[in-house]
C-alpha cells in the first residue's frame, strides 16, 4: 500500500500546478496516516515483543523496507508542503498587485465622475473601466468588501451624474431657444439703422453670435431658421443697394489713385546723391502717401491691383534709398557687434534637442549674418565661431536621427532608472537637503534626451508621480511643490539651450490662462440662469466646483509664468 502511495505522490508531484493536485495529494496523505495508525494498533505489547536478535532475517528486511518507504513518503509530503507554501505566497503577492491595480482604477473612476462632461465619452470610459476591473484577478479577502463597495458607490454616483447632465442639457436647449429669439428681435431692430457701416458690422456680429449658440428644440428649429434668414437676407439687400449707389464714387476714387501712381513713378526714377536730397524727397513721398489715404476706397476687385502698383513705385524709391545708405555704412565695428550677438545666440541654442524650432532659428541667424555685411579684419575668425556652433547642432541632429531608435530607447531606460532611484531614495531628515536631493534627481531626469513618442507621456507621468510622492513626505504646500518641480523643469530647458521651447511654453500658458478666465465667466453666467427647481442647488454646486478648480489652476499658471520671467 505504501509503495502505491509513493508511486501516486511521485506521479502527482510531476504536475507543477499545486492547486490542481492539492485534493489528491491530501487524499494520499490521509491514506498514509491511516496506515500508520493501523500499524500502531497492530504492534505487540512491550512484554510480548521479541528482541531484534530473536527476529528472523526476513522480518528485519521487511522492517527496514517499511522504514525506507516511510522516509520516502515523508520526503514527498515535505516537498508538496513547500510547494504549497510557495504557491500561497505567490498568490498573496498577486492579490496585493491586483489590489493596487484596482485602487488605480478607482482613482480613474473618481476623475471620471467628477470631471467628464461629455456623456458619450463618459459612457465609453466607464465601459473601459468595467472591462479592466473584471479582467483583474482576486484581491486579498480582507480588502475585497471595502474596495468592491467603493467601486459600487462610484458606479451609482456615475449614474446619478449622468441624469444631472441630462437635466443641464434640457436647460441649455431652453436657454439657446431664448438666445436665438433675442437675435431675431435684434435683427428686426436693425432695419431702422441709418449707418450702412454700423448695419453691416452689427449684422455680421449677430450672424456670428447665431452660429455660436448651441442647439435648441428640433421641433422649433425650422421656424427659427426661416425667421432668422428672412431678416438677414432683407438687410443684405439693403446693404447691396447702398453699394450700388457708391459704385460711381468708387470709380472716381480709382481714377484719382491712378493719377497718384503716375506721380509716384516720377519719384521712383530719381537718382539722388546727398542725404539732404534723399530726406527732402522722402518728405514729398510721405505727403503723396497721405494724399492717397484721403481719397477713400475703390472697388474691392481693383483695390489690390492699384495698391500694388502704387506700393511698387515706393518700394523702388525706398529700395534705392536703402542702397544709398548701405553704401554709407562703413562702420565695421557695428557689424562686428551684431555678428557677436548672433554667435552668442547660436552658442546658446546649439545644445538644444528641439530639432525643428532650433533649425528654423539657426537658419534665420544665418540669413541675418548674410544681411549684416562685412565686419572688418576679424571676419573669418568670427565666421568660424558661428559656423562651429551651427555645425555642432546639425551634427548632433544628424546623429540623433541616424540613431534615433537606439538613442530614444537608451534615454527611456535612463529615465526609468532615475524614476526608480526617486522611488527608492531615503531622503535626509533636513528638509533643505532633501529638497536639494530631489532637485538633483529632476535635473538628471530632464537632462536626458527624447524618448519614443508613445512612451513620452507615460514616463513623464511616472516621473512626476514619483517626485510628487517624495515631495508629499516633506509636507510642502501646493505652491511650494509647484514652484520646485516647475523650476526644475525650466532649469533643464535652460541647461539644454531650449530657449525657443521656453518661449513656446510661455505662450501656451498665456493662452491657457485666457481660456480658463473665459470659462469662469461662462460658468458664472450659467449660474445666473438657474432657478429654484429641483436639483438646481446640486448643479450650481457642481459648477461652483469647476469655477474654484479653474481659479486654483489660474494661480498655478501665474506662478509658472513668474518663474519663466525670472529665468529669462
Amino acid at each position: 500500500m505504501k509503495a502505491e502511495i509513493i508511486l501516486k505522490l511521485t506521479e502527482l508531484l510531476q504536475n507543477k500546478d499545486v492547486n490542481a493536485i492539492n485534493a489528491e495529494v491530501n487524499e494520499q496523505i490521509n491514506s498514509y496516516k491511516s496506515l500508520i495508525s493501523e500499524e500502531k494498533l497492530k504492534e505487540k505489547p512491550v512484554e510480548e515483543e521479541t528482541t531484534e536478535l530473536e527476529q528472523t532475517e526476513e522480518q528485519l528486511s521487511l522492517i527496514l523496507e517499511n522504514r525506507k518507504m516511510d522516509t520516502r513518503i515523508e520526503e514527498l509530503i515535505v516537498t508538496f508542503k513547500d510547494r504549497r507554501k510557495a504557491f500561497k505566497k505567490k498568490k498573496e503577492e498577486e492579490e496585493k498587485v491586483n489590489l493596487i491595480s484596482k485602487k488605480a482604477i478607482l482613482n480613474e473612476f473618481v476623475e471620471l465622475v467628477e470631471n467628464e462632461e461629455n456623456i458619450g465619452a463618459a459612457f465609453a470610459k466607464r465601459k473601459e473601466i468595467q472591462e479592466r476591473w473584471r479582467d483583474i484577478g482576486n484581491v486579498p479577502q480582507s480588502s475585497f468588501e471595502g474596495i468592491q463597495a467603493e467601486y459600487s458607490r462610484l458606479n451609482d454616483f456615475f449614474n446619478y451624474n449622468i441624469n444631472i447632465y441630462k437635466e443641464i442639457q434640457e436647460h441649455d436647449l431652453k436657454r439657446n431657444y431664448s438666445l436665438k429669439n433675442k437675435i431675431i428681435f435684434d435683427l428686426k431692430e436693425l432695419h431702422n439703422e441709418k449707418s450702412i457701416k454700423t448695419l453691416q458690422k452689427s449684422l455680421n456680429t449677430l450672424i456670428t453670435d447665431w452660429d455660436e449658440i448651441g442647439p435648441t428644440f428640433q421641433e422649433k428649429w425650422e421656424e427659427l431658421k426661416e425667421n432668422f434668414w428672412g431678416n438677414v437676407n432683407q438687410l443684405r439687400d439693403k446693404i447691396k443697394a447702398f453699394y450700388v449707389v457708391q459704385s460711381e464714387k468708387l470709380n472716381l476714387n480709382l481714377e484719382l489713385k491712378k493719377g497718384l501712381v503716375l506721380k509716384a513713378k516720377e519719384f521712383s526714377q530719381l537718382s539722388l546723391s546727398s542725404i539732404k536730397d534723399w530726406n527732402s524727397e522722402t518728405e514729398k513721398v510721405v505727403s503723396l502717401q497721405e494724399e492717397w489715404k484721403k481719397i477713400g476706397p475703390v472697388a474691392r476687385e481693383k483695390n489690390k491691383e492699384i495698391w500694388e502698383e502704387f506700393r511698387a513705385e515706393f518700394d523702388l524709391f525706398f529700395g534705392k534709398k536703402n542702397d544709398y545708405f548701405k553704401d554709407l555704412k562703413k562702420d565695421s565695428s557695428k557689424n562686428l557687434n551684431l555678428k557677436k550677438d548672433i554667435i552668442a545666440k547660436a552658442q546658446e541654442i546649439k545644445l538644444s534637442d528641439d530639432w525643428k524650432n532650433t533649425t528654423i532659428e539657426l537658419k534665420k541667424l544665418q540669413e541675418n549674418w548674410k544681411n549684416i555685411g562685412h565686419s572688418g579684419k576679424g571676419e573669418q575668425k568670427y565666421w568660424a565661431q558661428f559656423r562651429e556652433a551651427c555645425d555642432f547642432f546639425f551634427k548632433n541632429k544628424k546623429e540623433y536621427f541616424a540613431n534615433r531608435g537606439t538613442i530614444e530607447a537608451d534615454n527611456l531606460a535612463k529615465k526609468k532608472g532615475v524614476i526608480e532611484e526617486i522611488t527608492k531614495v531615503k531622503l535626509p531628515d533636513n528638509s533643505n537637503e532633501a529638497i536639494q536631493k530631489l532637485k538633483e534627481f529632476s535635473t538628471e531626469f530632464l537632462e536626458i534626451g527624447n524618448v519614443p513618442f508613445k512612451e513620452k507621456d507615460v514616463v513623464y507621468n511616472a516621473y512626476k508621480a514619483a517626485l510628487d510622492l517624495q515631495y508629499d513626505k516633506l509636507k510642502l504646500d501646493r505652491k511650494q511643490k509647484t514652484t520646485l518641480t516647475y523650476k526644475s523643469k525650466l532649469d533643464g530647458m535652460v541647461k539644454k539651450g531650449n530657449s525657443i521651447t521656453i518661449t513656446k511654453e510661455k505662450d501656451f500658458l498665456k493662452r491657457k490662462l485666457n481660456n480658463l478666465s473665459t470659462e469662469i465667466g461662462q460658468y458664472e453666467n450659467n449660474i445666473g440662469f438657474f432657478g429654484t427647481s429641483k436639483g438646481a442647488d446640486k448643479m450650481i454646486a457642481d459648477i461652483q466646483k469647476k469655477i474654484d478648480r479653474n481659479k486654483v489652476e489660474i494661480e498655478t499658471i501665474k506662478q509658472k509664468l513668474k518663474l519663466i520671467s525670472d529665468v529669462k
